[in-house]
């Protein structure tokens, strides 16, 4: 395990692709004036390709591995707000490292308001949503893997319930978690 011992926690913002991780976590980002780390682009920016590509490409063991090296070098610089994959959480080193680094913050929504975001926002993004779900992200699909991540998704401090709230809202809830946390004390 790595000594983080004098670096600043994090924030970790834990769940499903479509729960709001990106967008509330840069405006969370933005209320405690810390830098935001989204772990999939930095995955997509180290690799050169798109996370569909790498999956096509290089497996899905691969990624899962770029996932958890990067996620070991955001925890040591510490002091950001991180936008995790879905996935970071199914390998228990990474809950060690999210655990030992930080607040995690697991954000909620039901499977049909996934959907529905996830199939509102695909046109904007302008590739396949996540190479596990695939562009539609059926309902069942999500509702399975929503069962079979709960157990790691447990690993969060905090579960904030994203449906029918703002992003806005949802980043307020986000940073009073982390008040309320303890681990704020260094940072006031």
């Amino acid at each position: 395990m790595t000594d983080l011992t004098g670096v600043k926690p994090n924030i970790y913002l834990i769940g499903l692709s479509g729960t709001g991780k990106t967008r509330s976590g840069r405006r969370v980002a933005e209320l405690l004036g810390w830098p935001f780390v989204e772990m999939d682009g930095v995955i997509e920016d180290r690799a050169g390709k798109l996370i569909p590509r790498i999956f096509k490409e290089n497996g899905e063991e691969y990624f899962r591995d770029l996932e958890s090296k990067i996620l070991g070098e955001v925890a040591k610089r510490g002091g950001r707000i991180v936008s995790t994959g879905g996935g970071v959480p199914l390998r228990l080193a990474n809950c060690e490292v999210m655990t030992a680094s930080g607040l995690v913050v697991r954000l909620h929504a039901s499977p049909e308001v996934i959907h529905q975001r996830l199939v509102s926002s695909a046109p904007q993004r302008g590739r396949t949503l996540r190479p596990l779900l695939g562009d539609d992200a059926p309902i069942e699909k999500l509702k399975m893997m929503l069962a079979d991540r709960e157990e790691a998704y447990s690993v969060a401090n905090v579960t904030v319930d994203t449906e029918g709230k703002s992003h806005d809202q949802v980043a307020a809830a986000i940073a009073q978690a982390w008040h309320d946390s303890g681990l704020a004390g260094s940072d006031e």
